[in-house]
Protein backbone atom coordinates (compact mmCIF):
# COMPACT_ATOMS: atom_id res chain seq x y z
CA UNK A 1 0.00 0.00 0.00
CA UNK A 2 1.41 3.38 -0.94
CA UNK A 3 0.71 6.71 0.70
CA UNK A 4 -1.14 9.40 -1.22
CA UNK A 5 1.25 11.99 -2.63
CA UNK A 6 -0.85 14.97 -1.54
CA UNK A 7 0.76 16.81 1.37
CA UNK A 8 4.05 14.92 1.16
CA UNK A 9 5.77 17.02 -1.51
CA UNK A 10 9.09 18.43 -0.39
CA UNK A 11 9.37 16.09 2.59
CA UNK A 12 12.65 14.31 3.28
CA UNK A 13 12.43 10.65 4.26
CA UNK A 14 14.54 9.81 7.30
CA UNK A 15 15.10 6.41 8.85
CA UNK A 16 15.32 5.40 12.49
CA UNK A 17 19.10 5.65 12.21
CA UNK A 18 20.55 8.59 10.27
CA UNK A 19 23.96 10.14 9.76
CA UNK A 20 23.92 13.66 11.17
CA UNK A 21 26.46 16.41 11.59
CA UNK A 22 26.81 18.24 14.91
CA UNK A 23 28.65 21.56 14.77
CA UNK A 24 29.98 23.84 17.48
CA UNK A 25 32.75 26.40 18.03
CA UNK A 26 35.31 23.56 18.22
CA UNK A 27 34.46 21.99 14.88
CA UNK A 28 31.98 19.49 13.54
CA UNK A 29 31.54 15.72 13.54
CA UNK A 30 29.39 13.36 11.53
CA UNK A 31 27.87 10.62 13.70
CA UNK A 32 25.08 8.07 13.55
CA UNK A 33 21.98 9.24 15.38
CA UNK A 34 18.75 7.57 16.44
CA UNK A 35 15.51 9.27 15.46
CA UNK A 36 13.28 9.13 18.55
CA UNK A 37 9.71 10.42 18.24
CA UNK A 38 9.33 9.97 22.00
CA UNK A 39 12.12 12.42 22.86
CA UNK A 40 11.08 16.05 23.26
CA UNK A 41 14.59 17.40 22.79
CA UNK A 42 17.60 16.44 20.68
CA UNK A 43 20.42 15.17 22.91
CA UNK A 44 24.16 14.82 22.31
CA UNK A 45 26.76 12.83 24.22
CA UNK A 46 28.76 14.73 26.84
CA UNK A 47 32.13 13.85 25.25
CA UNK A 48 30.96 14.93 21.80
CA UNK A 49 29.78 18.23 23.31
CA UNK A 50 33.21 18.69 24.93
CA UNK A 51 35.10 17.94 21.68
CA UNK A 52 32.96 20.46 19.78
CA UNK A 53 33.22 23.01 22.60
CA UNK A 54 29.45 23.27 22.96
CA UNK A 55 28.54 25.48 25.89
CA UNK A 56 28.56 26.99 28.37
CA UNK A 57 25.22 25.59 29.57
CA UNK A 58 22.41 28.07 28.93
CA UNK A 59 20.03 26.32 31.30
CA UNK A 60 19.16 22.91 32.67
CA UNK A 61 16.16 20.74 31.89
CA UNK A 62 14.55 18.09 34.10
CA UNK A 63 14.30 14.74 32.33
CA UNK A 64 12.55 11.57 33.46
CA UNK A 65 15.55 9.29 33.00
CA UNK A 66 14.28 5.83 33.85
CA UNK A 67 11.29 3.56 34.11
CA UNK A 68 11.39 4.14 37.87
CA UNK A 69 10.58 7.79 37.24
CA UNK A 70 13.92 9.13 38.45
CA UNK A 71 14.35 12.76 37.36
CA UNK A 72 17.77 14.16 36.42
CA UNK A 73 18.91 17.65 35.45
CA UNK A 74 20.69 17.93 32.10
CA UNK A 75 22.56 20.94 30.76
CA UNK A 76 21.25 22.59 27.59
CA UNK A 77 23.66 24.14 25.05
CA UNK A 78 23.49 25.71 21.58
CA UNK A 79 24.50 23.55 18.60
CA UNK A 80 23.89 23.23 14.89
CA UNK A 81 22.59 19.78 13.90
CA UNK A 82 22.25 18.81 10.24
CA UNK A 83 19.78 16.06 9.37
CA UNK A 84 18.90 15.08 5.83
CA UNK A 85 20.75 18.06 4.42
CA UNK A 86 18.81 20.57 6.55
CA UNK A 87 20.58 22.45 9.37
CA UNK A 88 18.95 23.36 12.67
CA UNK A 89 20.41 25.94 15.05
CA UNK A 90 18.90 24.85 18.35
CA UNK A 91 19.37 24.10 22.00
CA UNK A 92 20.27 20.47 22.69
CA UNK A 93 20.46 18.49 25.87
CA UNK A 94 23.79 17.02 26.97
CA UNK A 95 23.94 13.57 28.58
CA UNK A 96 26.44 10.79 29.17
CA UNK A 97 25.63 8.45 26.28
CA UNK A 98 28.95 6.54 26.47
CA UNK A 99 27.11 3.29 27.22
CA UNK A 100 24.58 3.86 24.43
CA UNK A 101 24.77 2.76 20.82
CA UNK A 102 24.15 6.27 19.44
CA UNK A 103 25.89 9.48 20.52
CA UNK A 104 22.97 11.62 19.33
CA UNK A 105 19.20 11.33 19.70
CA UNK A 106 17.13 13.35 17.22
CA UNK A 107 14.03 14.53 19.08
CA UNK A 108 10.73 16.12 18.22
CA UNK A 109 12.29 19.60 18.35
CA UNK A 110 13.83 18.80 14.94
CA UNK A 111 11.14 16.42 13.70
CA UNK A 112 8.42 19.05 14.31
CA UNK A 113 9.92 21.18 11.58
CA UNK A 114 7.54 19.42 9.23
CA UNK A 115 10.29 18.63 6.77
CA UNK A 116 10.53 14.90 7.46
CA UNK A 117 8.68 11.66 6.95
CA UNK A 118 9.94 8.80 9.11
CA UNK A 119 10.47 5.42 7.48
CA UNK A 120 10.73 2.87 10.30
CA UNK A 121 12.57 0.30 8.19
CA UNK A 122 16.05 -0.48 9.45
CA UNK A 123 17.91 0.13 6.22
CA UNK A 124 17.64 2.63 3.44
CA UNK A 125 16.32 0.95 0.32
CA UNK A 126 18.70 1.45 -2.57
CA UNK A 127 16.58 -0.23 -5.21
CA UNK A 128 13.07 -1.62 -5.48
CA UNK A 129 12.50 -5.25 -4.60
CA UNK A 130 12.31 -7.55 -7.64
Amino acid sequence: MSLPAQGYEGKKVVHLVERVTVKGPGGEEMVRAKVDTGADRTTVDRRLAERLKLGPPLSHVAIKASAEGRVVQRPVVDAVVTVGGKSFDLRVGVADRSQMKFLVIIGRDILRSGSFLIDPSRRKKTRPAA
